[in-house]
């Protein structure tokens, strides 16, 4: 029955490209938490700023507001690509279960044909026992 074995191999595959895919979402959502905390750093350098320098403090509000706004659109994007990468780490999940039921199957599969040549050869045995314990008291 090969026909397990190259379903076996084609969900390794499926389950390495959903891998693939769970790491690139969770470096991407690494890099934007990390955009993110460059983003606050920056601001409190900028007030800490704006409060010894009057000329910056004047230009501070208008910072603020555009710091505010990529701000909430790092916030978005990052939550946008928790939803992604939970959805991918389901996918994966639901992969290398059924990976895990084709193997565990196939093992039967192998161990059961074990056990009958197991059983084939014993029969031979026994029979070649037989025969010889009737020829041996004819």
């Amino acid at each position: 029955m090969r026909s397990l074995a190259n379903v076996i191999r084609m969900q390794k595959w499926k389950l390495d490209e959903q891998r693939r895919v769970v790491g690139d979402l969770e470096e991407m959502h690494s890099n934007y938490l990390g955009q993110l905390d460059a983003l606050e750093e920056e601001f409190e350098r900028e007030k800490a700023l704006a409060a010894t320098d009057t000329d910056a403090g004047i230009l501070f509000a208008d910072y603020a507001k555009a710091a505010r706004l990529r701000k909430e659109n790092l916030n978005s994007t990052i939550a946008e690509l928790q939803e992604k990468l939970d959805e991918a780490q389901a996918v994966l999940a639901e992969l290398f279960q059924e990976l895990k039921k084709f193997e565990i199957s196939e093992e039967t599969r192998i161990r059961k044909l074990k056990e009958a040549e197991a059983k084939r050869q014993q029969d031979e045995i026994d029979a070649f026992s037989i025969e010889m314990f009737r020829r041996k008291n004819k």
